[in-house]
């Protein structure tokens, strides 16, 4: 019976003496030693481990084991198995005592414990991932009553794991910002699928509500038939919804004045339009653009400007009631839709409210100025019947107020969409035609006036273009300005001028001076200083015989940097001379200032020589502070005998103009040279 009884425990048994001889086993022990009980008995470690049939490594390790006489329950050992996998045991030593109480031998008994330890390991690695999750989980029983929380929940919800247990979820999260209908579509899921997964409003436990997004599985016993638990797992998305939140508000509003953007303001202008047609209304869509922004960012920098266009925003804001809109388009460029109005007198009362706005002086941190705006009116139905058109009708209007003198406003009429065609068309054109050698430079003689001869000449850019003829530079010039195509014919010009120089040099023509106009753009590129002495270099060209035309305002935009930049073109040797002076700012201070060589007096002051006293008393005064400042003086746009008299009586150094001669291509220009040459002979 004790035979059956041993053989029926499944721990494996084996006991000895104190010589440490096998006194007997059970079964299990047997076999898992490879040997009959029967052939064990009496025998020793030792000699078992000489048969190389059994299990040597399993021996080995109990013989490994302390013979110590002292009773030992649950040790915890290892063996490595032949696949090198761990096998865990679970030893107990107890010794045997006979009828004296003497220990007469020791009985052993173990168990495999690797499956135990296999789920311990993965329960040990399931609390550390639970306890070190960044993501909130809590397990609840099956009727929904928290049981176990990890630190992450506690650091979303405010709530310790004390708090939280034997509570449900709902009892301590619930923010009441869902419907029954939501949870019980969530338990729906749960109960049908086994999980939900969402975004879902919570409540911490300071009151705070928050989003975060829920995981929530279901799970069941061993036989899959009944839910013994529920995890859930959420994480905190609150971040996450602010920067979803910002990125739709940026997608909308203009980040610098907060207004909307181009595509919220599209948006709004379809939705009035959608509006007008329905009840027939009258929308008006405004186009404006400031008129002397660009000079604002240039001579203050950018942080200025930037002041400048929230301040210009917050006046518009100011003027449109709460059910129309003011938006940014980027830039300098702001839009306006105006809806439910009567007629379209309504729209001209806003434009003129801007207006007057506008020219009310701008505090920008010390600095004051003063800007105006040029404004496009388009309007529903009358002119458009999409958004599109609107907004493009809009547009063409405002490019005709800053035709018409700026700090105005103009509603759409048919013929502006003809002058925008058409000015596409120019822009298109002109962006081809230094390729298709359509520009050509032609000169006007200098003539010094007291001598007669001619001393130098102005380069004229001029453009035959095969559709549209003769194109005048009072057109493509600001066109070019304004695309910034100047830069580059700018500098073309500038190398055609200084090599036709060469040619006539080299042919014996008199050595003259030759003036080239610098424009805006060509003065504030980074490499102007790189392109000039790169083109003298590549034309052999002397640099004093080189004049740079500059305007007054362009100087005057920077005028510290442009100070600088003058010293180096005058380093080089270059000759400088200010166009156009007397029509831009002509401050004295910075005149003084100004490495220059030259006053040009514009023709506009010409015109009128000797009927206009104004005009007459203008001109005195320049050539008089030519002559203080040690400046030689040239005027252009002579003409007549009167305005040739008028200037010799001033003693003006040099003039250029129709009188003496209309500007030449290069060739007649030449023979020019060579008539006036052997007159002189």
């Amino acid at each position: 019976m004790l035979r059956l009884v041993m053989d029926s425990i499944p721990q494996f048994i084996f006991w000895k003496n104190q010589q440490g001889q096998y006194l007997g086993c059970n079964k299990n022990f047997a076999q898992k030693v490879g040997i009959s009980p029967e052939l064990i008995v009496g025998k020793t470690d030792e000699a078992l481990l000489a048969n190389q049939s059994i299990n040597i490594e399993f021996l080995q390790l109990f013989n490994r084991l302390p013979g110590s006489s002292e009773p030992e329950y649950h040790r915890i050992e290892s063996l490595t198995r032949a696949d090198n996998t761990p096998q865990w045991l679970d030893i107990n030593r107890i010794p045997l005592h006979d009828s004296n109480g003497q220990i007469i031998g020791l009985l052993y008994s173990f168990e495999d414990i690797t499956d135990r330890k296999r789920v311990e390991e993965k329960l040990r690695q399931a609390a550390k991932i639970l306890e070190n999750s960044t993501e909130a989980i809590l397990i609840t029983d099956a009727q929904v009553k928290i049981i176990s929380v990890n630190q992450s929940f506690t650091q979303i919800t405010g709530y310790s794991e004390i708090e939280a247990l034997g509570k449900t979820p709902a009892q301590i999260l619930k923010s009441g910002k869902h419907s029954p209908d939501f949870y019980e579509a969530m338990w729906q899921s749960i109960w049908k699928i086994g999980y939900w997964e969402g975004e879902i409003w919570n409540r911490r436990k300071s009151g705070e509500l928050y989003p975060e997004w829920l995981h929530i599985t279901v799970i069941k016993d061993e036989t899959e038939q009944w839910v013994t638990h529920y995890l859930a797992i959420f994480s905190d998305i609150t971040h996450h919804k602010q920067t979803e939140q910002r990125l739709i508000y940026l997608s909308h509003y203009d980040n610098l004045t907060g207004l909307p953007n181009r595509t919220l303001f599209y948006e709004r202008v379809s939705r009035a339009l959608q509006r007008a047609q329905q009840h027939h209304q009258l929308v008006a869509v405004m186009f404006l653009d400031l008129d002397r922004f660009k000079y604002v960012n240039d001579t203050w920098g950018h942080a200025v400007g930037d002041l400048l266009l929230i301040k210009v925003a917050h006046r518009l804001a100011g003027i449109i009631s709460e059910n129309d809109t003011v938006a940014r388009l980027g830039g300098d460029d702001f839009a306006i839709v105006l809806e439910n109005l009567k007629n379209s007198e309504e729209a001209i009362f806003i434009a003129q409210r801007i207006l007057e706005t506008m020219v009310t002086a701008f505090d920008l941190n010390d600095y004051e100025t003063f800007i105006t705006t040029s404004i496009g009116i388009s309007l529903y139905p009358n002119d458009a019947d999409d958004v599109e058109t609107s907004l493009k009708n809009a547009d063409a209007a405002m490019y005709r107020a800053k035709e018409k003198g700026k700090n105005n406003y103009q509603f759409f009429t048919p013929q502006m969409n003809a002058a925008t065609h058409q000015r596409l068309l120019l822009e298109t054109q002109l962006r081809h035609a230094l390729d298709r050698d359509e520009l050509m430079l032609y000169y006007q003689p200098q003539i010094h006036l007291a001598t007669g001869q001619i001393v130098g000449a102005e380069v004229l850019l001029r453009w035959q273009n095969p559709k549209m003829g003769v194109v005048s530079p009072r057109i493509f010039i600001p066109l070019a300005e304004e695309t910034g195509l100047i830069v580059k014919i700018g500098e073309w010009v500038l190398h055609q001028a200084c090599l036709q120089h060469q040619k006539w040099r080299n042919r014996g023509h008199p050595i003259l001076r030759i003036a080239v106009n610098l424009s805006s753009r060509q003065f504030k590129q980074e490499n102007l200083m790189n392109s000039i002495v790169q083109i003298l270099e590549n034309t052999y060209m002397d640099p004093n015989l080189l004049e740079l035309e500059l305007t007054e305002s362009m100087l005057m935009q920077d005028a510290d940097n442009s100070i600088k930049i003058l010293h180096q073109l005058k380093e080089m040797g270059i000759q400088l001379a200010i166009d156009d002076f007397g029509t831009g700012y002509s401050s004295l201070s910075y005149l003084r200032r100004f490495p220059i060589d030259k006053l040009k007096i514009d023709k506009s002051f010409m015109v009128d020589i000797p009927v206009n006293q104004d005009d007459m008393a203008i001109i005195r005064a320049i050539v008089a502070l030519a002559r203080t400042l040690n400046l030689t003086v040239i005027a252009e746009g002579v003409e007549t005998k009167q305005q040739l008299a008028f200037l010799k009586s001033l003693r003006c150094d040099e003039i250029q103009g129709f009188f003496y001669s209309r500007p030449l291509p290069a060739e007649e220009f030449a023979q020019l040279l060579l008539e006036v040459s052997s007159q002189n002979q």
